[in-house]
């Protein structure tokens, strides 16, 4: 009896073809299952390349923090020029831009792309103003706190999260009007992002026109340097021009201070060790006796329109 329900169990399964179809496929779907993984289950890959060039930008970072005050070749430029640690911003930025598309392209949807840039904008945005913002005056003494009506709003850490968040947004929005299987020919760069190229020859051309065409008026402020003989003082740098690029009346400054507020910006720039400045420049010291006034002025290096090149 056993032998003849297991003979007609097997005369059913092999009258039905969807049964035997189900039979066959079913041990090379698992096998190809265990070779690829689903993307849901796909762990990231790092990009090595990447990695050891975001590690040698933060020993380099590093090295021109620690070194560039007895070192000044390798300390930022005081004003026009390029030295070592000129490069460490722009290295970071490159290293940002790189990172978007290979963060992005896992992102399931757009609506989680965007939240997830917008996460991380936030998050550097609060660590910037945190760190470079004036809440911390002296670590070692433990003396925290911040006056509002001083607080630093622009920033390393600012720069990097506002271009991240333009650029991100950019990778998120125009990726779908790209082929993705199109092959490499010659100026396919051009072809496959000229949404993006458009985008940076625009803002070029403002950054430009601004630059040398906005008119740059006298400007006043306060000397806030407690050891100098100076202090709380105001002093007026005549200037009422346009299209210059010097300390003083440059349009960088300008458009700062209207917008941000003197208070609000960087107190010790590095056009403090010009040779119109101090005697030891390149190296830090103290000021000419016949410096200029804007000498002891404040300036944003992290200014809102040197976001732009």
């Amino acid at each position: 009896m056993a032998m003849s329900q297991d003979l007609h169990l097997r005369s059913h399964a092999d009258e039905d073809p969807s049964h035997q179809l189900q039979n066959s496929l079913a041990e090379p779907i698992a096998e190809d299952h265990r070779k690829h993984p689903s993307p849901a289950v796909q762990k990231a890959k790092r990009v090595a390349s990447l990695d050891i060039f975001r590690g040698l930008t933060v020993a380099l970072m590093v090295l021109v923090d620690g070194a560039g005050g007895e070192w000044p070749v390798i300390g930022h430029a005081p004003w026009d020029g390029c030295n070592l640690a000129d490069f460490v911003m722009p290295f970071f930025l490159f290293i940002v831009g790189m990172a978007i598309p290979l963060s992005l392209k896992r992102m399931p949807s757009r609506a989680m792309a965007v939240r997830r840039v917008g996460i991380r904008t936030l998050k550097l945005l609060f660590w910037g103003l945190l760190l470079q913002g004036g809440y911390s005056h002296a670590p070692d003494d433990l003396s925290y706190g911040v006056d509002m009506k001083r607080i630093r709003w622009c920033g390393i850490l600012q720069r990097i999260a506002l271009t991240y968040l333009v650029v991100a947004l950019m990778e998120i929005f125009t990726k779908r009007a790209r082929p993705e299987d199109q092959l490499p020919v010659r100026f396919s760069i051009f072809r496959l992002y000229y949404l993006q190229w458009l985008l940076g020859v625009c803002i070029l051309v403002i950054y430009l026109s601004l630059i040398y065409g906005m008119y740059v008026p006298d400007w006043e402020f306060r000397v806030h340097y407690t050891d100098s003989p100076d202090f709380g003082k105001v002093f007026t740098v005549a200037c009422g021009t346009r299209g210059k690029l010097d300390q003083p009346c440059n349009a960088v400054g300008y458009v700062d201070r209207q917008v941000l507020g003197i208070n609000h910006m960087y107190q010790h720039p590095a056009w403090h060790r010009s040779k119109a400045c101090t005697e030891n420049s390149p190296h830090e010291g103290p000021f000419k006796k016949d410096a200029p006034l804007w000498c002891q002025a404040p300036f944003e290096p992290e200014g809102l329109l040197s976001y732009s090149p």
